[in-house]
Parts: structure tokens; C-alpha cells; sequence
């Protein structure tokens, strides 16, 4: 995961404060219950995409030509790679 679960939870109450103080929601309770289910959306979703990115990286290795990670031929494959997993998930990157 490429962002700590401390920094996911300082964006998501700087997020959430906003909201809060805009008027563009109301939060009947504990504003601290709707930032505990924001944090385990955004990293549940960051550990969908670093799901993916594994699965696409196992399967460029897996081909027959060697291709050198990093290399601009792999990223080109990567995110074509990673663009048709995310359409068939209905994953929006």
C-alpha cells in the first residue's frame, strides 16, 4: 500500500471536516463512525489496486520474452494490462 493507514486517516478527516463545515453533509452520531468506514473503503480500494498491479506484474514475468521491469515496454504493457483487469472488475483508476 502506498500510503500509511495514519496518512489515510489524516486525508480522509481533512475530507470529511470539510464536508462537514460546507454543509454538503449531515452526520447523524459520531463523525468519528463515518471516518472509520471512509478509511476501511480507501484501503480496501488501494488493496484492490495493489492486488492488481501484483497479478499484472506475475503476468508480464510470466511471458515468454524477458522484458526488464521499468523498462518503457513494460510499462506500456502494464497499464494496458492494468486498464483491461481494472474495465473487467468495473474498477475506475
Amino acid at each position: 500500500m502506498r500510503l500509511s493507514e495514519d496518512r489515510i486517516d489524516f486525508i480522509n478527516q481533512q475530507i470529511l471536516d470539510a464536508l462537514l463545515a460546507d454543509g454538503m453533509i449531515a452526520v447523524e452520531g459520531r463523525p468519528s463512525a463515518v471516518l472509520v468506514e471512509m478509511n476501511r473503503t480507501f484501503i480496501e480500494d488501494l488493496g484492490f489496486e495493489d492486488k492488481m498491479d501484483a497479478e499484472i506484474a506475475a503476468m508480464i514475468q510470466g511471458m515468454k520474452r524477458d522484458i526488464p521491469e521499468g523498462s518503457p515496454e513494460w510499462n506500456a504493457i502494464f497499464m494496458q494490462k492494468k486498464e483491461e483487469l481494472a474495465n473487467r472488475h468495473g474498477y475506475t483508476l
